[in-house]
């Protein structure tokens, strides 16, 4: 740590470490989400779901809990005045880090702080808690360092409970909760998955779905994303973004949560993503960046060629509709993929190879397969894993070793979590 004026401590940068601090989470999955392209009955629009779960179920947005901190701004900000005193350390040590946006707190070691603590127990200032804003000065963390050197009195504005760790089981509380991880996935995937490189330009992980006025918001494509798994991230959105972490980045990192909690891969999360502020910022149609659920192996690799995946990359990829299901008013299929919706393995493949489907025709009108006995269901894109020799090949291998499996859908995951990103992204947050 580099001491300054007062006792405020630099402490190292943690980026050349996997994580600032026990950076447990970030298990990771993509799922490929597929819709008809048969008109809805009722909306004329394209209809879309892909591993969206739950989404239906009566009370999903209602016992949401709350964020560490509090879930308003009133109880996580307080106010800390701290005057400085002759032959007396400030007592604050923060951790610092140019990217950042606040100084987290990671020691308190007596002086003016822990006299402050003493006489204002109710606005105690913690370890775990951030500074946002040091005599007025916010999002400048290098002025926010030099005041904290200059000046005799500081006005701070801390955020209690503002930590990556904070951040990570705040999310781990709502998925486990509200049984809510396929849907959080659904939102990184279609988030990243607008991209193309073939006849159409563009698109990124932006995090664009959730500026409203049209463009990724509207997308027919992306219902039940704004207005249920928005809705169901709003409180821990409010409280870490943009303070903490991007939309874009938050997305990801909720999604890679979500599979490790289902019980699949654990990988590392890399940030730095920027969030759209416009809409035009985002992509203006969803045909031909996303796949057809009622359409086979041609019109897979012409989705995701152009986003540079190969044979491997797409049934790998493909593998994530192992958890979550299709709600019929929405995409116009109906069911769920796998017995064990909830669970990240590799189930998929094994029924694609065990079970026999046959065909049925929704309420909707959309042909689907279905499995007798399980009630489990697969779309002609499922389907066509099995017709294809080149596609068949990974499906037998992963059926067979579930590692290789997630080894696979790991790798082509990651590449489509930076894809399109402008600049190179970072290990910590």
């Amino acid at each position: 740590a580099l001491p300054i004026c007062g006792g405020v401590a630099i402490c190292r940068d943690y980026r050349s470490e996997v994580s600032w601090s026990t950076f447990r989470a970030m298990g990771v999955v993509k799922s490929v989400c597929c819709h008809s392209d048969k008109d809805d009955v009722i909306t004329g629009t394209v209809q879309s779901d892909s591993i969206q779960a739950v989404i239906d179920t009566p009370g999903i947005l209602e016992g949401i809990p709350s964020v560490s901190g509090g879930n308003t701004v009133e109880e996580r900000h307080y106010q800390a005045r701290l005057v400085k005193e002759q032959d007396k350390k400030l007592g604050l040590d923060v951790d610092y880090m140019a990217e950042r946006r606040v100084l987290p707190i990671i020691g308190i070691t007596g002086g003016i702080a822990d006299a402050w603590n003493r006489a204002n127990p109710a606005k105690a200032i913690n370890v775990g808690d951030s500074i946002i804003s040091v005599n007025g000065i916010t999002d400048n963390l290098a002025l926010m360092l030099e005041l904290c050197r200059s000046e005799e009195v500081l006005d701070l504005e801390i955020c209690r409970c503002l930590t990556v760790d904070h951040l990570v089981s705040d999310i781990e509380r709502l998925i486990q909760i509200k049984k809510c991880g396929a849907i959080l996935v659904r939102l990184s995937w279609h988030d990243a998955g607008v991209y193309s490189a073939g006849e159409l330009q563009g698109g990124c992980p932006n995090a664009a779905m959730r500026l409203e006025g049209g463009g990724e918001h509207d997308f027919a494509a992306n219902v039940g994303l704004p207005d249920v798994a928005l809705k169901l991230l709003q409180s821990i959105s409010d409280k870490y973004c943009p303070l903490l972490i991007s939309h874009s980045d938050l997305w990801v990192l909720a999604a890679n949560i979500s599979i490790r909690i289902m019980g699949g891969p654990v990988i590392a999360t890399k940030f730095g993503r920027r969030d759209a502020e416009t809409v035009s910022e985002g992509v203006v149609s969803q045909e031909g960046r996303l796949p057809d659920g009622d359409k086979g192996a041609d019109h897979l690799r012409e989705i995701f060629r152009p986003k540079g995946f190969d044979d491997k990359e797409i049934v790998a990829l493909c593998g994530a509709h192992t958890v979550g299901s299709c709600h019929v008013e929405r995409s116009g299929f109906n069911g769920v993929w796998t017995e064990n919706s909830h669970t990240f393995d590799n189930s998929y493949f094994k029924d694609l190879l065990s079970k026999e489907y046959k065909p049925e025709t929704t309420a909707k009108g959309c042909l689907q397969y279905k499995n007798s006995a399980s009630k489990t269901i697969m779309l002609e894109s499922d389907m066509a894993l099995l017709k294809d020799q080149y596609f068949k090949e990974h499906v037998q291998k992963y059926a067979a070793d579930q590692s290789a499996f997630f080894a696979d859908f790991t790798e082509a995951w990651i590449k489509l979590q930076k894809i399109n990103l402008a600049g190179p992204l970072r290990d910590v947050l």
